[in-house]
């Protein structure tokens, strides 16, 4: 891509433009109410239109192959997410939460959330928020007890956001209510199937029924396996950290649409006179 002369894309951007909507046509309906049940994170119907974009690794471009991504650079992404935002089909983006496992994960955890979570195949949600504890997650009351080779999970999240339902909940538990703020949360991935896990919709004003919108979420008596800690024990702080930081923005963006592009090559051009 081009800023000198505005906002211009090479050949080979070009070429994989005309890629994208090959594949955007045979997989993409025309109706937009179809269309609309495709936008990625939007419920079941972008849950599969991700898995097709994972397949090609398109689902996180620019993250190596050997996590699950594409291998692509930025510019690519720029493309896909300008395709993908013509039709209203949301953006790909390696997303705030796999970060903190690629991070502070082992490899066995990376081959086991972080490359079928970049290809696409699982749908994850952030379960941090309680009903007395927002921004503050250290006053988190969601409590997991270590039992042997297993965590037992109790309390409940509220205003947890999500479409569709999910195969796993990346989630903040108090481990030490005796440590201090900060060093008493551990961050556990749960499998949203697991007996005592119970997921109901909140019922808010404007939200249509069956929609993606924000729930409850309870444990009661969960036993989580040992190796779904994620990192060591009370260190769930930083995994907060992470992935905090990438929501508030600290990830960027690249492409989206075209009137974006357009105004960043303005930018762009009105720093360089």
């Amino acid at each position: 891509m081009d800023f000198e002369v505005g906002m211009t894309y090479t050949d080979e951007q070009q070429a994989f433009r005309k890629e994208v909507r090959t594949f955007l046509d045979a997989n993409v309906p025309t109706d937009p109410k179809q269309r609309e049940a495709m936008s990625i994170g939007g419920g079941r119907g972008g849950h599969e239109f991700a898995r097709k974009l994972g397949e090609k690794g398109w689902f996180v471009p620019t993250v190596a192959r050997e996590l699950g991504g594409g291998g692509l650079t930025p510019n690519h992404a720029v493309v896909l997410n300008e395709e993908l935002g013509r039709l209203n089909l949301g953006a790909v983006s390696p997303g705030i939460l796999a970060p903190a496992i690629m991070i502070h994960g082992t490899e066995e955890q990376k081959k086991r959330f972080v490359i079928p979570w970049m290809r696409g195949e699982v749908n994850n949600w952030q379960v941090f928020t309680e009903p007395e504890a927002g921004s503050d997650l250290a006053s988190l009351r969601t409590r997991g007890v270590r039992d042997g080779d297993e965590w037992v999970v109790n309390g409940s999240k509220q205003f947890i956001s999500g479409g569709g339902k999910p195969d796993w909940l990346f989630t903040l538990v108090n481990t030490n209510p005796e440590a201090p703020r900060h060093e008493n949360i551990s961050l556990l991935m749960i499998n949203a199937r697991t007996p005592g896990v119970t997921i109901q919709q909140m019922d808010m004003i404007g939200m249509e029924p069956g929609g993606g919108g924000q729930h409850f979420v309870f444990f009661d008596n969960v036993r989580v396996p040992s190796e779904n800690l994620i990192g060591d024990e009370g260190k769930g702080w930083s995994m907060a950290n992470t992935t905090l930081e990438l929501e508030h923005g600290g990830s960027g963006n690249v492409g989206g649409n075209d009137l974006r592009s357009e105004f960043l090559g303005k930018i762009i051009g009105y720093l360089k006179a």
